[in-house]
């Protein structure tokens, strides 16, 4: 007698990437609001040090999971690649940092590079979308790449550079520490950096295919 393979009974495949669906969107929520209230009570205020630690605790769960877990692997290579590039442009809210700045609210040296950064990303993201996926060449593929490590140098530059500056001027990026820009930094940044782990799963899947 054959074993049966969860491909063999759609229904239930489709029930199943639902449920993590569910699962996912459940977590995002709750940990939405949890920045949230932990910004706004002012915990982040009184412990900043442990802002880095609410940044990547989310990104490291999630890539743990996406280790372990078949369905979650199942159901991040079932997301479009085109979408997954498009919701980038959120990041155009990371103009934000450069409206704190311009009232004289955030350090120059981080607003401008983490704005200008995030503003150029979601503007950008639209156009990468549209003529970079489905990426049906090596060109195409090789500007993605690109495109991608332009928005996570991005990170790799702005959250070492903001825990520079708060530990020699913590009052320069105190705007960091309460919403909605703490919402940025504890939330999205994540949610962002998560969206690139996907995606560059799916190019490394779809490698020698172009």
């Amino acid at each position: 007698m054959s074993t049966p393979y969860a491909s063999d009974y759609p229904h239930a495949h489709a029930s199943t990437e639902s449920a993590v669906t569910r699962t996912l969107w459940g977590i995002a929520i709750v940990w939405l609001a949890l920045s949230s209230a932990l910004g706004a009570s002012g915990f982040y205020a009184e412990h900043r040090r442990l802002i880095f630690f609410f940044v990547l605790t989310p990104v490291a769960a999630f890539v743990v999971a996406f280790a372990v877990s078949r369905s979650l692997r199942a159901w991040a290579f079932a997301l479009d690649t085109r979408a997954l590039v498009f919701i980038q442009a959120v990041r155009m809210g990371g103009f934000a940092f450069l409206a704190a700045y311009a009232a004289g609210n955030l350090n120059g040296e981080f607003a401008l590079w983490a704005g200008l950064m995030d503003t150029l990303t979601g503007l950008s993201a639209p156009f990468a979308a549209q003529y970079l996926t489905p990426t049906r060449t090596m060109k195409q593929r090789r500007l993605l790449v690109a495109w991608m490590t332009l928005g996570i140098i991005d990170f790799a530059v702005a959250i070492p550079l903001a825990a520079i500056i708060r530990a020699s001027d913590p009052a320069s990026v105190a705007a960091l520490t309460a919403p909605p820009l703490s919402m940025i930094t504890t939330w999205g940044v994540p949610m962002a950096i998560m969206g690139y782990f996907i995606l560059g799963a799916h190019l490394w899947r779809q490698r020698g295919r172009a």
